[in-house]
């Protein structure tokens, strides 16, 4: 019975810092002529779906509505839920005043994505974040 506690803790110990390493971050390619972004620009493009940053002209990604990155970036970029961006964007729509960002598949899809198009800018949990990308903001 020991045994199996010890083994709990030690797993404990290897996960829990993974987890500080999930923190959700805002990326684009590396090659990307865009440096930083504030949060007042953040919170402009995800609610336009579209913009300009610092001069150039991006547009936004979004994970799968199901993800747990999205709700927790959603809560801290936008100060809404899922549920509240999707009515946001249903009247939008509507009255034909913007286009929700561009869903991609997942974690991996939207990498690739954003490794290969500069003008593309979406967000990923901080341990998915590869080589080709670069980080404007991390989420507090």
């Amino acid at each position: 019975m020991k045994k199996i506690i010890y083994q709990w803790i030690a797993a404990l110990i290897f996960i829990l810092p993974l987890q500080v390493l999930a923190d959700v971050v805002v990326v684009v390619a590396k090659g990307s002529p865009i440096t930083s972004l504030s949060e007042n620009q953040l919170r402009q493009l995800y609610l336009q779906g579209s913009g300009r940053i610092a001069g150039n002209s991006v547009k936004a990604l979004d994970l799968p509505e199901d993800s747990s990155t999205r709700k927790e970036f959603y809560l801290a970029a936008v100060g809404k839920t899922p549920a509240q961006m999707k009515s946001y964007w249903a009247r939008m729509i509507f009255t034909g005043r913007g286009a929700p960002p561009r869903m991609v598949s997942g974690d991996r899809a939207m990498q690739v994505m954003l490794e290969n198009n500069p003008e593309l800018v979406g967000y990923l949990p901080g341990n998915q974040v590869s080589s080709g990308l670069k980080v404007l903001y991390r989420l507090p």
